[in-house]
């Protein structure tokens, strides 16, 4: 798990706890001078915020954060005000390694999928929260959203992460937050960071425990010394007890999960079926696209019949030895005992089995007996318009997935 140390700038001053104007903290070091002893510390990565840019004031810090960027020799991340796609194309032209956007999360989503498409992992979406509702314009303006409403279509924009603040972390206890932060990060496979949440060196030990949360943005608690950030790194990078050191890839710096890979065990001679699991391929990988959908036999190749069976077994074990999951369409399937091998091979190798059955098809001796080796099954409705169907099993299916892919990872 990371630690990024935040730092927040008001009037060219470094401040925390600026959630309303007149009660934030001033602090008698300079905002570079503080970025220059964080990199020092052994900082990866910096979390610099333009608080009064954030709150639409004309009198921005710009100028101060553009030579944080300049100066540094480590990662920059910018947050603060950016609501137009030439502030984001500056912000990365001027040496910034990730953008944060926030308030134009919620009043222009379009340009957030904009601005993810140029610049790929290195957008990041900031949502910060008080009583479950997103505020917006500099934490001064509470919204009607739910942030559990935006995070799965946020992520479908291709940003590379999102940050959870919870306001109310500063009236009362750290639960609270840290629950709804892991809802958040269930619902998403993009990296999530916890922000404002880390008051103690403990809060930093509850947080190692929330499967996909990557890190925690840290400001006051570093900055009044209630803790060293040597002494947060190490609290993070206790691996016994942390899930994430698994569960990322060394292009974690950009916020990018690795994909996870799906084998989807159909095997049919019929021409409207094999298009049928394309299609069906198609819509699991749009709903999600860190999900990477194999069909063997479309994809594996035999080399035109020189194989022999065991070899050509072979080629079909050593695919579903790399797939995180397994996906069985289990209608038809005693007409094609290919697929039954993949199912009993998945379960013996402790894969992840999900079945797709069509509903009236519950209770037929043959498709039972291959239910009871899945790990989940996805029901659908085969007189339904195939888009419509197609489109309901894939975000069941990109949904399930993720979530046990984490969980197995973890």
């Amino acid at each position: 798990m990371f630690i990024l140390p935040e730092i927040q700038i008001t009037d060219g001053k470094l401040v925390t706890r600026s959630i309303s104007v007149g009660n934030q903290i001033f602090h008698k070091i300079s905002p570079q001078e503080a970025a220059e002893q964080f990199e020092q510390a052994g900082a990866q990565l910096l979390h610099v915020v333009d608080i009064d840019a954030a709150r639409g004031q004309e009198s921005t810090n710009v100028d101060i954060v553009t030579r944080i960027v300049e100066n540094a020799s480590i990662p920059i991340q910018v947050a603060g005000g950016i609501r137009t796609l030439n502030q984001v194309n500056d912000w990365f032209a001027a040496g910034a390694a990730r953008v944060v956007l926030g308030t134009v999360a919620i009043t222009d989503p379009g340009l957030v999928g904009e601005a993810s498409n140029r610049h790929p992992g290195g957008v990041l979406v900031n949502l910060a929260t008080k009583n479950n509702y997103v505020m917006i314009d500099g934490w001064q303006t509470q919204t009607s959203f739910d942030p559990r409403d935006l995070v799965y279509d946020l992520q479908m924009m291709g940003i590379a992460g999102i940050i959870h603040f919870d306001i109310d972390r500063f009236e009362g206890e750290a639960l609270e937050p840290l629950a709804l932060t892991m809802e958040l990060s269930q619902k998403i496979s993009i990296p999530v960071y916890s922000s404002g949440t880390v008051h103690t060196l403990d809060d930093i030990a509850r947080l190692r425990y929330l499967p996909n949360v990557n890190g925690a943005i840290v400001g006051h608690a570093l900055i009044t010394g209630a803790f060293t950030l040597e002494e947060a790194m190490s609290v993070a990078a206790q691996k016994e007890t942390s899930p994430e050191p698994e569960t990322i890839t060394p292009i974690v710096s950009s916020g990018v999960h690795r994909t996870a890979k799906a084998y989807l065990a159909a095997y049919t001679q019929s021409p409207p079926m094999r298009s049928w699991n394309r299609d069906l391929r198609e819509a699991i990988q749009a709903s999600n696209p860190y999900l990477e959908v194999m069909i063997p036999h479309d994809d594996i190749v035999l080399e035109d019949g020189s194989l022999s069976p065991r070899e050509i077994q072979a080629r079909y074990e050593s695919v579903l030895d790399s797939a995180d999951v397994v996906i069985a369409v289990l209608d038809g399937i005693e007409s094609e005992a290919w697929t039954g091998f993949e199912c009993g091979y998945a379960r013996a190798k402790g894969k992840y089995l999900i079945g797709l059955k069509a509903y009236g098809n519950e209770n037929e001796p043959q498709i039972d007996r291959f239910t009871g080796m899945c790990d989940d099954v996805v029901y659908y409705d085969a007189n339904e318009e195939v888009r419509t169907t197609l489109d309901a099993i894939a975000q069941e299916i990109a949904s399930r997935t993720l979530t046990q892919v984490q969980a197995a990872n973890s």
